[in-house]
């Protein structure tokens, strides 16, 4: 019985395609008791910004309105990709988890990318619960298209990733403190729930750099068709995300 070079690639592919399948199970089986205390806590932080940040301002404008709905969402996926992905990696990683995922016979991108789309699906409700409070609140139109659907994945994919390498590189305290940081940073700080034109352009400029604002402002130009597209944010965030994605692969990839 002869095989041939393709009943090899199609054997191959066949077993590739089930062991990344089984990696998702798992990395759902494990999460599956968290998954539904994310999606509260992130109802709970949707409603947080849209009603009660909307209390500090009484005379709001449509401007003002704009910047709570898509602050909402972006912080919703920075909590969920930056902090609690983060948080369950670096424990994972102390109960020894991180170190038998080392051990399995697979590719280690498979690990990586079985962990995004169990988190990315984990971000979803927060994204669909801040809609819901913007359209509910402010009586504003969101416009669902392929382009806002993509922007809110490349954002999913690069706050997680970015959670990934400070749990995967960071000790348990450091990486706590980071990530608490970056939720501060973002919820009071960053230009996010607010216009850039409000703090000093030197800074402005700095988060510009950072995948944080550049969300905010993609989320806002295209679900809610306030400003345009730039390119330059799109080209930031696929940036954090290939270099997030390299340390993470390389803490996987390494040896102790």
């Amino acid at each position: 019985m002869e095989i041939n070079s393709e009943q090899i690639v199609d054997h191959s592919l066949k077993t590739k395609t089930r062991k990344f399948g089984g990696l998702v199970w798992w990395s759902l089986v494990r999460h599956k008791v968290l998954l539904p205390t994310f999606s509260v806590t992130q109802a709970v932080l949707a409603l947080a910004i849209v009603y009660g940040l909307a209390l500090l301002l009484p005379n709001m404008t449509h401007q003002d309105s704009l910047y709570l709905s898509s602050g909402a969402i972006t912080i919703g996926i920075i909590a969920v990709g930056c902090v609690l992905a983060a948080q369950i990696i670096g424990t994972a990683k102390q109960d020894g988890i991180v170190a038998y995922q080392k051990t399995l016979p697979v590719d280690r991108t498979s690990i990586i990318l079985a962990d995004v789309i169990i988190w990315s699906l984990a971000s979803l409700p927060g994204v669909i619960m801040s809609c819901l409070a913007a359209v509910i609140r402010f009586k504003i139109h969101l416009y669902i298209s392929p382009l806002s659907i993509v922007i809110i994945l490349l954002a999913q994919i690069t706050m997680i990733l970015i959670g990934f390498t400070l749990a995967y590189w960071l000790s348990a305290n450091v990486m706590a403190l980071a990530t608490q940081v970056i939720m501060i940073g973002g919820l009071l700080f960053s230009p996010i729930t607010y216009p850039a034109s409000r703090i000093p352009d030197w800074l402005a400029s700095v988060y510009n750099w950072l995948p944080f604002v550049p969300t905010s402002d993609l989320i806002r130009a295209t679900l809610f068709h306030s400003g345009t597209v730039s390119f330059f944010n799109i080209i930031v965030l696929i940036l954090w995300a290939l270099i997030a994605f390299t340390l993470s692969l390389s803490a996987l990839t390494k040896r102790g």
